[in-house]
């Protein structure tokens, strides 16, 4: 499975945006999982113990209307953050590090080293070959 396929609406995430995605998304599963059961408790209670005092069904009838725009916010948070977590677990599980490694920490002795660059330069007044550290060349100064 190819990095660059997998999306979350439409944007491509890094590794760590998928992760800190990923974990907001479990927030918002979990958050609106209580709302909807919060909003569900109450019609099955009126249902259990309120069914002699209203014989009729219409204050049933109008609990759930009252309550169903929170229902329909809650459970579209619910899909949203189910989408999120299931294309960010897809992200973080097929994500190349080929295409963005990871930098490892240098230490002090990396710091003070000096790398050869494997392409020769030359000095463009003399032609004298110079080493990448160098500023100036050594042979004429320029």
């Amino acid at each position: 499975m190819n990095r660059k396929k997998i999306s979350w609406f439409g944007f491509n995430l890094t590794q760590k945006q998928s992760v800190h995605i990923f974990i907001l998304s479990i927030a918002g599963l979990i958050i609106s999982v209580f709302l909807l059961m919060t909003l569900v408790f109450p019609i099955i209670m009126i249902n259990i113990y309120y069914d002699n005092y209203y014989p009729d069904d219409s204050y049933i009838i109008m609990t759930i209307i009252s309550m169903l725009p929170f229902m329909f916010l809650s459970g579209v948070v619910f899909l949203l953050s189910l989408y999120s977590l299931i294309q960010c677990r897809k992200i973080a599980k097929y994500y190349s590090p080929l295409v963005d490694p990871v930098l490892e920490p240098k230490t002090k002795s990396q710091y003070n080293e000096v790398t050869p660059d494997p392409i020769a330069k030359f000095c463009p007044n003399c032609g004298k070959i110079k080493k990448s550290h160098e500023k100036f060349c050594t042979n004429c100064g320029q």
